[in-house]
């Protein structure tokens, strides 16, 4: 999807493309009150335990509130919509536009992840990794030949891409519905019982609200430098760094397939208080994330250009942005599934907190980094690169904390030392060899001066 807006739409489209959606996405985040988040929860628990009543019972409850957080998100989203484009540079008739799907991407979010809490892995990843991307680029195409053959001479219109995600939102929205009712019906026939678990609101939300700021934190972490960028400096920017962004989430690949199994499967054993099979599942994820984010972050720093020419000549400029990102998944990696884990053992909270200490720093940092003038930018370090520096030095930092945090208070080693060694050597190497007046040879020439 964002190869082929690069290459029909430029840096400049996929920027304000970017901007358009990550509006939307804040706005949906807000809606859903974290009740997606704590759907997996208490999906897999009830699930494991055949009270199919409950789950019942339960998504009737949580449907009721986001109805109304939606309507509400999308009113804000509507009428706020020109003081936002003109804080990020982005164009307020799409954000205006995009109002109108939060309902739909709500409840997009929440059947995708209730299909996870049932371990339907296969479906959870087809809607949450592929889906709107497969929809997005195939309407993508049938409007740009659309409008090609409307008007030849006329250029086509650069709005295409956003009016694409907004279709592949509708349709989602409803083959997610279809897909988690036929799986709950399949799984709960003839299992119903009388016997159900009574939740009050004020319960459900007190476990959801922790998970929204949570979820609100994760957000600001990935999407701050973008809107940071946009009101810095220019959307075409903000096309050339998400690029960096998208291609470096490929040395993610293993943590996210572990991810998607992982967080169910935690809720279950710790609801059993099978410790020990815990424990054992965590240790078996975090060896197969390392193993198999190694050769990828190897890749990325021996053909960095290549990679980045693939969407075109202009993104090539963002291969230090790209490295500094690249690194920042590798510490991400092998630190394991620790937030899955800490969200699913009931340590909602320390994960919230920690996620925001980290968020603090990411928007602190950029502030200080992404501007021309800053204190470092004679090493190299501004714009998309003091973006995607300020990025590694956050993800690192709140994964570490947690990494912590898990040996303390649940007696799992999550870390792989020898990880860390390897990231030192990458980042050195990396640093010496390919970052222009870069502080280690600065450091070198002054010693070997004196």
């Amino acid at each position: 999807l964002t190869w082929i807006i690069a290459y029909y739409f430029e840096a400049e489209g996929l920027g304000d493309f970017v901007l358009a959606i990550t509006v939307l996405r804040l706005f949906t985040l807000l809606a859903k009150l974290g009740l997606d988040t704590t759907s997996i929860r208490f999906i897999a628990s009830f699930a494991s335990q055949d009270k199919w009543t409950s789950i019942f019972k339960f998504r009737k409850q949580v449907v009721s509130i986001l109805s109304i957080s939606s309507i509400v998100a999308s009113l804000l989203m509507y009428f706020l919509a020109i003081p936002i484009a003109d804080l990020i540079n982005a164009k307020y008739e799409y954000i205006q536009l995009n109002a109108f799907f939060v309902l739909p991407m709500t409840f997009f979010m929440l059947h995708y992840q209730s299909l996870r809490g049932l371990k339907r892995i296969a479906e959870f990843s087809f809607f949450y990794r592929m889906a709107q991307a497969l929809f997005s680029v195939i309407s993508i195409i049938i409007l740009y030949q659309f409008f090609s053959f409307q008007s030849p001479s006329v250029p086509v219109p650069p709005s295409v891409p956003v009016y694409a995600y907004l279709i592949s939102v509708l349709i989602v929205s409803l083959l997610s519905f279809i897909s988690f009712r036929y799986w709950l019906n399949k799984r709960s026939k003839g299992k119903e019982s009388a016997e159900q678990e009574i939740m009050s609101y004020s319960t459900l939300l007190k476990i959801s609200i922790p998970l929204m700021f949570a979820q609100s934190v994760q957000f600001i972490m990935a999407w701050t430098d973008k809107l940071m960028i946009g009101n810095m400096m220019t959307s075409q920017d903000v096309g050339i760094y998400h690029i960096a962004f998208k291609l470096s989430m490929f040395a993610s690949i293993g943590l996210m397939a572990i991810n998607s199994i992982a967080a169910p499967k935690f809720a279950e054993l710790y609801a059993k208080q099978d410790f020990e099979g815990l424990k054992k599942v965590v240790n078996q994820s975090t060896k197969f994330i390392f193993w198999s984010t190694i050769p990828l972050v190897v890749i990325f720093f021996l053909f960095p250009e290549f990679l980045l020419g693939i969407f075109g000549d202009k993104f090539k400029i963002g291969v230090t942005a790209f490295i500094f990102l690249s690194c920042g998944r590798l510490i991400s990696s092998f630190s394991g599934s620790v937030g899955n884990l800490l969200q699913m053992t009931g340590k909602q909270v320390m994960f919230m907190n920690i996620l925001f200490a980290g968020a603090c720093i990411n928007v602190a940092l950029n502030y200080l980094l992404i501007p021309s003038d800053n204190l470092f930018s004679e090493f190299g370090v501004s714009g998309i690169n003091g973006a995607a520096l300020a990025s590694m030095i956050s993800l690192s930092t709140w994964n570490l904390a947690m990494v912590y945090f898990v040996k303390k208070y649940i007696d799992i080693n999550l870390f792989n030392f020898i990880g860390l060694i390897f990231f030192g050597g990458v980042v050195y190497l990396f640093s010496y060899y390919f970052m222009p007046n870069n502080l280690i040879k600065y450091y070198i020439s002054k010693r070997m001066s004196k």
